[in-house]
């Protein structure tokens, strides 16, 4: 493949898809609870956008939001609220967190059958390993599913990734 691959297609081939498969769940659209703590701009854009590609999609999507100032055990309260609610079945911690939260301890308080970023150390070593649990994260999976629709050869083949986040970057 030469020059750019575009998304879009396939973004909208996804997206229908997903919306027909949600239509025929019994018992309702799953839910998407996004924990969202502070005002950071571009995490209120991307928490946004979030809620209305899920919506797109027919599932739920619910917004937690925390004030930047929260304690980390009330925010560790939260999240085991929403691990315990069985109306909830993906839970998202938008990062980045105030300086004063640890993200490890965030991610691990993380029920991982419910951890959509798969950040929970346990969904990280399924990554590692290459057996993903239930809930891939959506940029390397996208990537993954891009490269596919496109029969782009990934095996021997040297990639290079720039970025930082921990599930991108590996």
């Amino acid at each position: 493949m030469t020059g750019i691959a575009s998304g879009k297609e396939l973004a909208e081939e996804i997206k229908a898809d997903v919306r027909k498969r949600v239509g025929e769940l019994v018992g309702g659209p799953p839910c998407l609870c996004v924990v969202l703590v502070g005002e950071d701009p571009a995490s209120l854009v991307y928490v946004r956008g979030k809620g209305r590609a899920a919506r797109a999609c027919g599932i739920e999507s619910r917004e937690l939001r925390l004030p930047a100032s929260v304690r980390e055990p009330e925010l560790l309260r939260v999240i085991d609220d929403l691990n315990r609610d069985p109306g909830v079945h993906g839970i998202l911690v938008q990062l980045p967190l105030p300086d004063h939260l640890d993200p490890a301890r965030v991610a691990l308080a993380l029920d991982p059958e419910k951890d959509v970023d798969g950040l929970h150390p346990v969904n990280l070593g399924r990554l590692v390993l290459g057996t993903p649990g239930p809930l891939l994260p959506c940029t390397p999976a996208g990537i993954i599913e891009l490269l596919h629709a496109y029969d782009v050869p990934v095996e021997g083949q040297h990639v290079v990734i720039i970025g930082r986040g921990v599930t991108n970057g590996r």
